[in-house]
């Protein structure tokens, strides 16, 4: 496992070579708006062609050979989609029309393009582009490739990561060997403490003004160590209190420790008065109700002197002063148990919540802008849903509701990710969450002293979050800096020494404390690009703006500043208005924020404003319109004239090329109209091959009781019936049970006749076929099929067509209709997705391109031996097995391996569809199977 991480790590970070320029065009001075254009060839059908795109400070549409495929906004996300079905061979051109909306405005754009033979193209983003003013010129302000967080690959957990690793930590004698982690280069880990049997498991740590180490127990009480002058070594060991219970968070600040003790269910002052080292005076600050599960988590010193403590939804929100909307409450599901961040006064005094809607975020921290960051936990009973949230690194602000509410289990399932959310900074994927530190003060190289620190208990890692201003909030991404095997992170500080400490533990398990150091070169920071300056000098009159706004949360009175470009500056003011009960809306086109504030405060009318506006608006802004409408359908606020205007308006846009507006236009339109908004999702249903994508189609379809032909029925309990082959939580098999429970209850006894068969069908997989009297044809080849592929599929054989489907073996691993059992890819639209040559090269070259869920995984074990297939998902990732099938001819059949015994694993460059499956078929037959492959019967 730790070769293929390494290897991971070290061969698949993105090229650096050919990286974009960030570009403008101007005529003495920038454009507001520009055309930024590039023409290319392609010498053939590519193999693949990932695109990824960024703005900063405009808006940007993406056209590909004439026709739109993507809007990257000006504070958005990075905009990365797959290209390939929007190239052609031979000349092609890229536009990328630009909005400015702020004075930084610029472009970015990467293009990898991998051809059949092995060979990329890399299109980006560089002053040679063309522009269509003959004055203009294009210039470029730096290279976005010199910016660490761009080259970062994503990170990766999948089925064959072991969930359970941890547990190999409960019968440990001592902390797992440094040696054996994976570490970035040029730095080095050293253990020096396992925890004795009489030290118990920790849970977090903090440096005294010293240096010395202050340990929190899980049971109870704190441990100081004192170090050797050479910081290799724990010279003296010492109990420094007994009696608090489970101290999760530990702070030295204003001559004290601050003590967030869970089990004792309060934050403690404890203060040492004479002077002799021991602690002699403690306080009891603050009190808090509720569990101890998600409960009283770490603490951190604010920029305003203040104590911030974060507790996660088992502890409920105090009655104290809240910078949150006073509106949210009346907003169903709403729980007084939640994950929030509580801030106070040195003594205790002034306690207000400043910011909530958390799950469990255990550690807190803040940067060198004075701005606060927390890496929060996933509701992992939800995996595979359309409702799950992964973990996710968040910036907390004032006012700040990021959306949870401690409902896992309900149903009907409460969807937690709404546009009127404070939006997350980045997503993490599958981990456990718990401390967290900036590198500030290290002696790390400049880009780790910047870097956050984010800890993850269940995969034993420590991720670097690497950020970059985005408006007055953050973007960015993350890599491993450190993992091991068993490795139960919790918690990390850095010492007076530069170094960066970390502890394990929890759950009883054997605990240790290690010391990380930079041992590599001696490095400098390089110089900012124009880009980075000015986006690093606008990002702090942006920050600026947005805490004008949060100076008034929580009061009745406010100074109005007026609109902004930002996103989190206007979200800001929103909050400011909902508090004074009152909203400012200017300009011909109010801003979402203020018609949302309107909404919450002077009722559901105020929504229907934008309604004409629609097919101006940007995604994001399509995005929140479409929650604001959803909202007040749901408490009936519209009258039968709104609802049919609202819907006359919004039809004409479903089915959309954005899936994220397909999904939330579906419940809305199936709502409103479902004689015809329900046979457009049950389309959009059977051509998704995303998991999370059918099943929010199947969530909102489940309770329609009209727009149903036989067909579309069929295909939905069709669809549902593969639920074995889906991949999530425990929580998965109940909700697909309460979809086919609910769905069924709209049937009426004749449809529940007539769909008796579909509605008890399991995927089961086809015999073999009989190929008695059939010998070899030929080794076929695609140039054996030159000049024959210009016909008319209708005029073919399509009834035999089908039966080539079986013979050929293609039923033993793809569905096509109701044909086949779910292996390998749905090959239902696979004329949308492949014109006729390159379905047949597919077929006849199956190793020549591998689809990447698809390609055969070779697991190598701890007993030396090698195994090879396609790993199948589990409902359950926790699972401490893995699924593969072996076997290509015989799919259902499944070897187990625990994952424990997996070393590392790596894919194979050879399809597991074997070759030459169609060559006991003529060219007629082939012919016919293509035809019938195309025409989605």
């Amino acid at each position: 496992m730790f070769a293929r991480l390494v290897a991971l790590f070290l061969a698949v970070t993105f090229s650096a070579q050919a990286a974009p320029d960030w570009i403008w065009a101007k005529h003495k001075t920038p454009f507001k708006n520009v055309t930024l254009s590039h023409q290319f060839e392609v010498p053939a059908k590519p193999k693949s062609a990932k695109l990824r795109l960024i703005a900063d400070g405009t808006v940007l549409r993406l056209n590909i050979n004439g026709k739109p495929v993507a809007i990257a906004e000006p504070f958005g996300p990075v905009v990365e989609i797959d290209a390939l079905h929007h190239l052609k061979a031979g000349p092609n051109q890229i536009t990328l029309s630009g909005k400015a909306v702020t004075g930084i405005a610029a472009a970015a754009l990467h293009l990898k393009i991998e051809m059949a033979n092995g060979k990329a193209i890399t299109i980006a983003t560089s002053p040679a582009w063309k522009t269509a003013k003959p004055e203009a010129k294009i210039f470029s302000t730096g290279d976005l490739g010199v910016e660490h967080w761009w080259n970062l690959p994503p990170l990766v957990i999948d089925e064959a990561d072991d969930y359970t690793q941890w547990k190999r930590a409960s019968n440990a004698k001592a902390g797992t060997d440094p040696t054996t982690f994976q570490l970035l280069p040029g730095f080095k880990a050293a253990l020096l403490r396992s925890a004795q049997p009489d030290e118990n498991s920790w849970v977090s740590i903090a440096f005294d003004p010293e240096g010395r180490i202050t340990v929190g127990r899980e049971d109870k009480g704190l441990l100081r160590y004192t170090l050797s002058a050479s910081r290799e070594k724990v010279i003296r060991a010492e109990s420094i209190n007994d009696d608090l219970r489970e101290c999760r968070g530990l702070l030295y600040a204003h001559g004290s420790l601050y003590a967030s003790a869970n089990n004792s269910k309060g934050l403690y002052r404890l203060r040492d008065t004479d002077g002799d080292g021991a602690f002699d005076e403690k306080k009891l600050l603050h009190t808090s109700n509720g569990g101890v599960g998600h409960g009283r988590n770490d603490l951190a010193l604010g920029p305003d002197g203040k104590i911030y403590v974060i507790h996660g939804d088992s502890i409920q929100l105090p009655k104290v002063a809240d910078r949150m909307s006073p509106v949210r409450r009346k907003y169903q599901p709403f729980r007084m148990n939640e994950g929030h961040v509580l801030r106070m006064d040195a003594d205790g005094s002034n306690k207000e919540i400043f910011c909530g809607g958390l799950r469990n975020p255990y550690g807190i921290a803040f940067n060198t802008d004075g701005e606060a960051f927390t890496y929060d936990a996933d509701a992992e009973f939800d995996m595979g849903t359309p409702w799950y949230r992964p973990t996710q690194v968040k910036h907390l602000t004032s006012g700040a509701d990021f959306g949870w509410r401690a409902v896992t289990g309900s149903w009907p399932s409460y969807f937690p990710d709404h546009p009127d959310n404070t939006q997350p900074t980045l997503d993490i994927g599958k981990g456990s969450p718990t401390g967290v530190k900036f590198g500030t003060g290290s002696h790390f190289p400049t880009k780790y002293q910047k870097a956050l620190f984010i800890l993850d208990w269940t995969y034993g890692r420590i991720l670097a979050v690497h950020l970059r201003p985005r408006g007055s909030t953050y973007m960015g991404a993350a890599e491993v800096f450190l993992r091991g095997q068993p490795l139960n992170v919790t918690d990390l500080d850095f010492g007076p020494d530069g170094a960066m400490y970390f502890v394990t533990g929890g759950r009883k398990t054997q605990s240790a404390l290690y010391r990380v150091t930079y041992t590599g070169p001696s490095t400098q920071p390089r110089a900012a690009t124009p880009q980075e300056s000015a986006r690093a000098k606008q990002a702090e009159a942006f920050r600026k703006a947005r805490r004008q706004a949060e100076q008034f949360h929580g009061k009745k009175r406010f100074t109005y500043q007026p609109d902004h470009p930002d996103p989190r500056v206007r979200h800001a003011w929103r909050i400011t208005f909902e508090h004074a009960g009152k909203q400012v809306l200017t300009g011909p086109k109010p801003n979402f924020a203020n018609l949302t504030a309107e909404a919450n405060l002077l009722g559901d009318q105020a929504k229907l404003k934008l309604i004409k506006d629609w097919p101006s608006l940007l995604p994001s802004e399509q995005l929140a319109y479409i929650d604001l409408i959803r909202r007040g359908v749901e408490r009936g606020a519209f009258t039968s004239r709104h609802a049919s205007a609202i819907q006359k308006n919004l039809q004409p846009h479903f089915p959309n090329t954005s899936p994220s507006v397909n999904q939330a236009l579906a419940p809305l339109l199936i709502q409103l109209n479902p004689a015809q908004a329900v046979p457009q999702t049950v389309k959009l249903l059977d051509a998704s091959s995303n998991q999370r994508e059918r099943i929010h189609y199947l969530y909102h379809l489940r309770h329609a009781k009209t727009g149903w032909s036989p067909e579309s029925r069929r295909t939905f309990f069709r669809i549902l019936g593969t639920y074995d082959t889906f991949l999530g939580g425990r929580g998965l098999p109940q909700a697909l049970g309460k979809i086919r429970t609910e769905a069924e209850a709209t049937l009426t006894d004749g449809e529940k006749r007539q769909l008796a068969d579909i509605i008890k069908q399991k995927p089961q997989l086809p015999p073999l076929p009989d190929l008695t009297g059939r010998t070899l044809v030929k080794q076929w080849v695609p140039a054996d099929f030159n000049g024959v592929l210009d016909f008319d599929a209708e005029k073919r054989d399509l009834a035999n067509g089908k039966k080539m489907f079986a013979v050929a073996m293609c039923s033993r691993c793809h569905r096509h209709g109701r044909e086949g059992y779910p292996i390998g890819p749905d090959l239902t639209h696979v004329a949308s997705r492949f014109g006729r040559a390159d379905l047949l090269a597919e077929i006849l070259e199956p190793s020549k391109t591998i689809a990447e869920n698809y390609q055969t995984t070779i697991l190598h074990l701890k007993d030396g031996r090698q195994l090879a297939g396609q790993i199948i998902p589990n409902l359950d990732y926790r699972a401490p097995t893995l699924q593969l099938a072996e076997n290509p001819l015989h799919p259902d059949k499944i070897t187990r391996i625990p994952k424990e015994q997996i070393t590392h694993r790596r894919h194979s460059e050879t399809s597991l569809m074997p070759p030459g499956l169609v060559n006991l078929l003529t060219k007629e037959e082939i012919l016919n199977l293509l035809a019938w492959l195309e025409s989605g019967r």
